[in-house]
């Protein structure tokens, strides 16, 4: 209800929530892990749920507006990278210019198809990338890369913060993953 009576995504106690589906969100709070290292495509109120959750999150940005304002309310351990939203340029690529791999990647911003190909490639072992809204058709090749790639899905189906519609978010996962499924 506090979501619906503010037009954002948070709990009864005003704490942010990602812009996902509830299923998925209990998921997340049942499966994130203090030293779980986290690339978000997209940033938002799922920036600061993750970042109260995790080490570190990195966090690609296209609105230049928006991201000067979360700039201002990002904790330490929250690192914002702005990039232009072009098609397979800087804004899927800027994962490579942190040097490092992630348990978790997020695709919930811009690009998505050509961000969860870079995605894939920057997880570690035990990694998993979370595509939010997966019940796009446009992302039907996506979901052909990580199958070629040797991923699983796991989907979660239900309402968002603020909305009365039924979205899907999907994990894609593969053996000995970081969430244990």
């Amino acid at each position: 209800m506090a979501s619906l009576q503010s037009g954002k995504p948070m709990t009864t106690d005003g704490e942010p929530l990602p812009w996902m589906n509830y299923p998925m969100i209990s998921f997340l709070n049942e499966r994130l892990l203090e030293n779980m290292t986290v690339f978000e495509y997209g940033s938002g109120h799922s920036t600061l749920f993750l970042a109260c959750r995790v080490r570190s999150v990195k966090s690609v940005e296209h609105d230049e507006m928006w991201y000067k304002k979360l700039l201002q309310a990002i904790p330490e351990n929250v690192e914002l990278i702005l990039a232009d939203a072009d098609s397979d340029g800087d804004y899927c690529r800027s994962i490579h210019k942190t040097n490092k791999i992630y348990d978790i990647v997020f695709v919930d911003g811009e690009d998505r198809l050509h961000c969860m190909r870079e995605g894939f490639s920057k997880l570690n072992e035990n990694g998993v990338l979370i595509l939010d809204d997966s019940n796009r058709p446009d992302y039907e090749p996506g979901f052909e890369l990580a199958a070629e790639l040797g991923y699983r899905t796991l989907h979660f189906e239900g309402l968002k913060p603020t909305d009365f519609i039924t979205d899907k978010s999907t994990i894609f996962y593969r053996d000995n993953n970081c969430f244990s499924i």
